[in-house]
């Protein structure tokens, strides 16, 4: 007997019913893009005073003597408090001598008490010794109008890798959440997760920016991850079992442009609010608009036929078919179709092991060359967009802005190599080499430009790097299983994914070599990206659509290879 998808068919490639569903599944991109992103506004660069080392406690006993707060008097005698405390440091680049408010002069307090105890405009002070020995600050008092992570967790200096280590775990939280979706998916509906996902994301984030420890901050960061990864996961598996043929691959392609479009929003949204805090309170509550949206997301049919509940998919084809106008291919024979097809499911043979992938002509090397660029062009992409802190604080909402237009620009223009050409590959691969051969022009940019004029020129060269690391990533999304044949897209897919995501945990930690100079962290990143541009190079596959559409196949043969797209 013939083996019809009768879900397929009914629904078609795609029409309104599915452009409506699809555009409310894009919307669990932004808060996924605002929880990622965030750490650009929660945890700006300090500017150079906006901390200084905070007294011993004993030195405060001593001093304020029960009549003045100490830290009041230090913060009104910031000037003097600094030079007496801190040591002047030869900045390599330009050698000139600016402070150095990491390190304190080991005798600065005996200095200050001399100092605050006969404070007078006319009463010389002794300015510590020029030999005298440095030791690090252990603690700061800082004083700056904006409360962010860095103020209140106190992550400077020695600790500023902290800053780093909480965007690891909002990774470690997207990893994770991934592998929990796709393990809940298999006995719960995608609607359902997608619900879970929603209710569980707007209670952590909340929690997120309120707790007053930074361990539990990063504990409610990384739980709020794995919501989002639940949300966008399942929204997946929905509009990809509701679509086909070209339209999907445009769909899938595109699923990445609300990421940016939720970083485009996010510099307005956090421009609201001085404090932290309130940032993940703005980004955490939008999310319950996401909930009533529900109701015009359908579950998916595939997943319902698989699990026995035919009446719930036959209602969902019926209302796509009447959306659609496509009530003349509803066949009389409807439930029997299903059962027939959810017959078919469950007799399709088990899906191809890992080291399938491994086995067939060119396999090894088409292997290899993908894994590896999956990981290289998934680190370069966010921590690109991470790396926007370095450039200019006084800048940071317009330069956001900038680089999510820039992924816009770059997807689209990886579309364009999806769906017209041959070679996308090659192509995709060339355009990194130039793109990151650009970027390391920010270190012989000349002295004499200054101001916005630098960081204009700055921005763009770093910028076309960025769309073409965005091009490729979306060649990778979309194209990734074209490599390998039908019966092993799905394990592509996930083992493809997890590795990125797992070397995706090293993306912060690039960003924080900027301690050894501004531009080192472009500089790596530039270098991957042109490693990234030969393998992409070496990979070949099919024009995109050339591949056989998926309503014109068996179920067994048209697995959702994109369910794991975005673990």
């Amino acid at each position: 007997m013939e083996k019809i998808d009768i879900i397929g068919r009914i629904t078609g490639q795609f029409g309104r019913w599915q452009l409506r569903t699809v555009l409310l599944i894009y919307l669990t991109k932004i808060p996924s893009s605002w929880f990622m992103a965030c750490i650009i506004f929660t945890a700006p660069a300090p500017r150079h005073g906006e901390f200084f080392c905070k007294p011993s406690d004993s030195i405060v006993d001593q001093l304020s003597n029960g009549t003045t707060h100490w830290e009041h008097m230090i913060k009104a005698n910031k000037s003097d408090w600094i030079r007496i405390t801190h040591p002047f440091k030869e900045e390599a680049s330009d050698k000139e001598f600016n402070i150095d408010f990491c390190n304190v002069y080991s005798d600065a307090e005996d200095h200050a008490r001399i100092y605050f105890h006969n404070h007078s405009h006319q009463h010389p002070w002794d300015m510590p010794k020029r030999n005298s020995t440095i030791i690090p600050c252990d603690s700061f008092l800082h004083h700056s109008e904006y409360k962010s992570i860095i103020t209140d967790y106190d992550l400077v200096c020695s600790r500023d890798i902290l800053v780093a280590t909480t965007q690891f775990f909002h990774l470690f939280g997207v990893l994770t959440g991934g592998l929990v979706a796709v393990n809940l998916l298999k006995f719960i509906s995608p609607k359902r997760v997608m619900l879970f996902g929603m209710l569980a994301q707007i209670f952590c984030g909340n929690l997120t920016g309120q707790v007053n420890n930074y361990g539990l901050h990063v504990f409610f960061r990384c739980l709020s991850a794995v919501c989002c990864a639940q949300m966008y996961t399942a929204g997946q598996m929905i509009f990809s079992d509701i679509t086909s043929g070209k339209p999907r691959t445009v769909i899938i392609c595109l699923f990445e442009q609300f990421w940016s479009v939720g970083v485009i929003i996010l510099p307005g949204l956090a421009s609201f609010f001085s404090s932290w805090s309130h940032i993940y309170m703005a980004i955490s509550l939008p999310t319950v608009f996401l909930i009533f949206t529900l109701r015009w997301i359908p579950n998916s049919p595939r997943w319902l036929i698989e699990h026995d509940r035919i009446e719930e998919a036959k209602e969902i084809l019926i209302e796509s078919a009447q959306f659609n106008r496509r009530d003349h291919l509803i066949p009389r024979n409807l439930d029997e179709l299903l059962q027939q097809q959810a017959v078919d499911v469950k007799s399709a043979p088990s899906p191809a092991g890992w080291w399938t992938l491994w086995r067939g002509e060119k396999a090894v090397r088409h292997m290899v060359c993908v894994h590896l660029a999956w990981s290289i062009y998934i680190v370069t992409y966010y921590g690109m967009l991470l790396n926007i802190r370095t450039f200019s604080r006084d800048h940071l909402e317009v330069n956001t802005v900038i680089a999510a237009l820039c992924e816009i620009v770059g997807v689209f223009i990886g579309l364009m190599l999806i769906l017209h050409s041959e070679k996308k590959w090659m192509w995709s691969g060339i355009f990194n080499v130039v793109g990151a051969s650009v970027a390391y022009l920010v270190w012989i940019i000349p002295k004499s430009i200054t101001g916005d004029a630098r960081i204009a020129v700055l921005m763009a060269i770093s910028m076309v790097s960025k769309v073409a690391i965005s091009s490729t990533l979306a060649i990778l999304t979309t194209c990734t299983t074209e490599l390998v044949r039908d019966e092993k897209k799905k394990i592509c897919a996930f083992s493809t994914i997890v590795w990125a995501r797992i070397w995706l945990l090293t993306a912060p930690f690039v960003g924080a070599t900027v301690v050894f100079g501004r531009w080192v962290p472009q500089t790596a990143m530039a270098t991957l990206s042109i490693i990234g541009g030969l393998l992409t190079m070496a990979l070949s596959s099919p024009k995109t659509d050339s591949t056989p559409n998926r309503s014109n196949l068996p179920p067994e043969l048209s697995p959702d290879v994109w369910t794991l797209r975005k673990l």
